[in-house]
């Protein structure tokens, strides 16, 4: 059974009051919207055949899901969707969030199919968690409470003010950040051993400007190669390094530019 309550809301409730401030949120001017934000109501929202428990308050996807009634980046979870509908694939999503690309993954998979998804900050892994036992899909999704990088290490995980899914390794600016703490880190490679015994693998990555830093010792090593890779590219100013060059050099073509991500294919792979 699944339970997470807050003494602020009764859940039986929530639809009530998501259907009064839901139209108003979406009407608001940004200043209006900074004020409602605080009152919005936690809610299972239903989308894609998934129920996803999103609490508007102190998460940007999980505000828009509230809001729209579907993840922020629709396109381009349909396009990984898609990918790995009904196929024994193994999906690592890194920087999970709460869980809007890992669980309609985890029920799009085929038999077989496993999804790891990496997220260090402790507020989203329960969240996510909770997400996962909603779906019943706890012998397919499985979380690893750890950032990713260049070495197995820890490193300062930074807290962004209202928004738990930005929490970042790379500093925040002054009067944004909202506290810190160790998390582990430890290299990608680490987790792809048995990756030769799926069909099709797939990264997913959003990790706020540290992407090189995730996927660069991978590519160096010319070893295993993902079949598919989703990156956000919003921070490629921030970069040290032509990422999507290196991508590009490996083999793979952009099959989607959408939502700030691009999604790269190996030729012939899929």
């Amino acid at each position: 059974m699944c339970a997470m309550t807050n003494p602020a809301f009764n859940p039986v409730d929530a639809p009530i009051l998501s259907a009064s401030l839901r139209p108003v949120f979406r009407a608001a001017d940004k200043a209006a919207r900074q004020l409602l934000v605080p009152i919005l109501p936690p809610e299972v929202i239903e989308f894609t055949g998934v129920r996803m428990y999103v609490d508007p308050r102190d998460n940007y996807t999980d505000r828009m899901i509230w809001r729209d009634g579907q993840p922020p980046e629709i396109q381009s979870l349909m396009a990984l969707v898609e990918l790995v509908e009904g196929r024994k694939a193994l999906v690592l999503d890194i920087g999970a969030n709460s869980g809007s690309f890992a669980i309609p993954l985890g029920v799009a998979v085929g038999a077989g199919g496993r999804v790891i998804a990496f997220e260090p900050n402790p507020a989203m892994i329960g969240r996510l968690g909770h997400n996962l036992c909603l779906n019943q899909l706890g012998d397919v999704v499985r979380i690893e409470g750890c950032a990713l990088g260049d070495a197995t290490g820890e490193a300062m995980l930074n807290f962004r003010k209202g928004n738990f899914g930005q929490a970042s390794l790379k500093p925040v600016e002054p009067g944004a950040q909202d506290g810190a703490m160790l998390v582990p880190v430890r290299p990608l490679l680490e987790f792809v051993a048995d990756a030769d015994n799926y069909d099709l693998t797939v990264i997913k990555i959003d990790v706020e400007g540290m992407e090189v830093a995730v996927l660069g010792p991978m590519l160096d090593a010319g070893g295993w190669m993902p079949d598919a890779m989703l990156v956000e590219v919003a921070h490629a100013d921030e970069w040290d390094s032509d990422l999507v060059g290196r991508i590009l050099e490996l083999g793979y073509e952009i099959r989607l530019q959408a939502e700030q991500n691009s999604l790269f294919v190996r030729k012939n792979a899929v």
